[in-house]
């Protein structure tokens, strides 16, 4: 008996240390990953974009809307309202099948300024993303070679469209086809609960957009955000079979990964100027099906960006198992704490400099609650994006 209770603890004690060891090598890994992304962040260059008119190309804003009625106009008009010649600026402004008055600002709008144009979109195939449909409708109806996208909710800087085109006048022959900038969540009038999570969803947002910058800037496609892109037409033409058209999302997760694959150069603007402002989602539930929206193209991706998910995920699990653990005596409190720190310290000094790069207020009294929440949640989020769905635009997906 005292022989088969020492194998039962024998084997216990072996499952336990080839747990921490792979937990261990998975942490390495995933500071390797931290660095290797804060590397990226410090070889972005401040574009200056004090570029004669001259030598200004023409340039197309495609805005897709869908119900955004409390927000499509200030959009619209801080698109008009570029410090960047009438003549050479054009905006289309899509209604995705709105059922509010979406459409009717839309066109009121486009019959005061003769450089904006609304398309109509009353019905799309079920073999396409609507908001794919609704961006690759816009794309083929323009000349123009340079084309920036934003969303319906968005504020822009009046220096937005000098400063994303900045990189291509810098960089003539680099053949450069996807500009990234930054997008930030801006939403006033909170009480003090909501003013608490959105804050603390409003670093981990950027923590993504850092992680997707710092990729750029080690010449690697990760992701970008469609609220701030330019892609030149020649890109999209080449790669539209790219964009996994059935998916629900991705349109900028996908054509930034094909653009790489075709040898074009990509670059993230870093200025003020560039930073577009955007609404968050405004309740927990919208906020969990955001982030499951985005954890669902994972599996799709480059095995670059699969890799990097499928570490974090087992890090990430590692960490929270080793929680339980230590809960129940199982695992010694120091072999949790070296584990957490592990990812503390490498994200905490990756987000302070990425948030100084770009001139953003990092609150660390949101950022150490945060800690709480922020391996459950993106745990969570992975696994119901991935095998539950979401539901976007008020409509439910699947992928």
């Amino acid at each position: 008996m005292k022989k088969t209770r020492r194998c039962t603890s024998n084997y216990k004690e072996g499952i336990m240390i080839y747990f921490i060891t792979i937990i261990f090598i998975s942490g390495l890994l995933y500071i390797m990953y931290i660095e290797n992304f804060r590397s990226g962040l410090a070889r972005i260059k401040n574009d200056q974009f004090n570029i004669k008119n001259d030598d200004l190309p023409k340039v197309t804003v495609i805005i897709p809307a869908r119900n955004e009625e409390k927000f499509i106009a200030a959009t619209i008009n801080s698109v008009l309202n570029q410090n960047y010649p009438e003549t050479l600026l054009d905006i289309i402004a899509v209604d995705d099948r709105s059922t509010d008055t979406t459409p009717v600002i839309m066109d009121n709008l486009a019959r005061l300024n003769k450089n904006l144009s609304v398309i109509h979109i009353n019905e799309v195939s079920k073999n396409i993303s609507p908001k794919k449909n609704a961006i690759l409708t816009a794309v083929r109806s323009t000349e123009n070679e340079m084309i920036i996208t934003t969303d319906g909710d968005c504020l822009h800087d009046k220096n937005w469209v000098r400063s994303m085109i900045s990189p291509l006048q810098n960089d003539k022959n680099e053949n450069v086809g996807i500009v990234a900038g930054l997008t930030v969540f801006d939403k006033p009038d909170m009480d003090m609960f909501e003013e608490i999570w959105q804050n603390m969803q409003f670093i981990d947002y950027i923590s993504h957009s850092l992680i997707a910058a710092g990729s750029i800037g080690n010449g690697r496609a990760f992701t970008a955000n469609g609220s701030n892109l330019l892609i030149t037409k020649s890109l999209y033409q080449k790669e539209e079979n790219s964009l996994r058209s059935e998916l629900a999302s991705g349109d900028d997760f996908f054509i930034i990964q094909a653009a790489q694959e075709s040898n074009y150069r990509l670059r993230f603007v870093c200025n003020r100027e560039s930073i577009v402002k955007s609404y968050p989602a405004d309740s927990l539930k919208g906020l969990i099906d955001q982030r499951s929206r985005w954890a669902s193209k994972a599996s799709y991706a480059s095995d670059f960006v699969l890799y990097f998910a499928i570490n974090t995920f087992v890090f990430y699990s590692g960490i929270l198992t080793a929680v339980f653990l230590t809960a129940y005596g199982k695992m010694s409190l120091w072999i949790l704490l070296v584990l957490f720190m592990m990812k503390l310290i490498p994200e905490t000094l990756f987000l302070v400099y990425g948030f100084g790069k770009f001139g953003l207020d990092f609150k660390l009294r949101y950022y150490i609650p945060l800690q709480l929440f922020h391996i459950p949640f993106n745990l969570f989020a992975a696994i119901k994006g991935k095998y539950f769905g979401f539901e976007w635009k008020g409509v439910k997906y699947r992928q």
